[in-house]
């Protein structure tokens, strides 16, 4: 049984996904989706730095937990599941993507090799933002099994309801949370994949 790393070395690893918030992303105002670019109309405006701002709506990362943000989502097939039901006691990378936003795209390769390689000692959740407007449940499965990554465990926020519970305002958003429930990390934009292997690597 492998021991779960704890100390300093561990946490900045694990807070070093925070430091990847960036332009990537796209913003969520008033129920529709805008292209995050210079001309749109942007909820959160990004810091000298380029990332982009915090909503204020998302998790606090130092204290917050799993089990206050238990957000309830949906298998392909329909049936519910909440967050602690999936992370079933492990570590949870989850991660609000779509279809029509290329950064999602763009960064799900990478995703689907950390999800083999840690996929027996870290739970994930591909939440696909579901909103039946720009996409549905059924659009989002048939494009994951024609690309080939209908290995993922993804499940849909036909109800928003996690969308909103964790302000994820911009996709891509990925969510880190230790195995004892804590929340550690909410950051938008695409995520860095080596410092998410060590973030892993530092929780397992």
């Amino acid at each position: 049984m492998t021991m779960r790393k704890t100390g300093p070395l561990a946490t900045l690893l694990v807070l070093a996904v925070v430091l990847v918030l960036g332009f990537a992303g796209y913003t969520l105002a008033k129920g529709r989706y805008e292209s995050r670019s210079q001309d749109s109309e942007q909820l959160e405006q990004p810091d000298q730095s380029g990332r982009a701002s915090d909503s204020g709506q998302s998790p606090d990362e130092s204290t917050a937990l799993l089990s206050d943000y238990d957000a309830r989502v949906y298998t392909e097939q329909g049936d519910p599941a909440t967050l602690s039901e999936i992370a079933d006691g492990k570590p949870l990378v989850i991660n609000f993507w779509a279809t029509w936003c290329p950064y999602c795209v763009q960064e799900l390769p990478d995703f689907q090799e950390i999800h083999r390689a840690y996929g027996d000692r870290v739970s994930f959740a591909f939440i696909d933002v579901a909103d039946g407007t720009r996409e549905t449940a059924e659009d989002a499965a048939a494009w994951l099994a024609d690309n080939g990554f209908d290995d993922l465990p993804v499940y849909y926020d036909t109800d928003l309801e996690a969308t909103t519970m964790y302000g994820a305002r911009s996709l891509p958003t990925t969510v880190l949370v230790s195995a004892d429930g804590e929340i550690l990390a909410v950051s938008a934009g695409m995520i860095d994949p080596i410092l998410l292997r060590d973030a892993l690597d530092a929780l397992v």
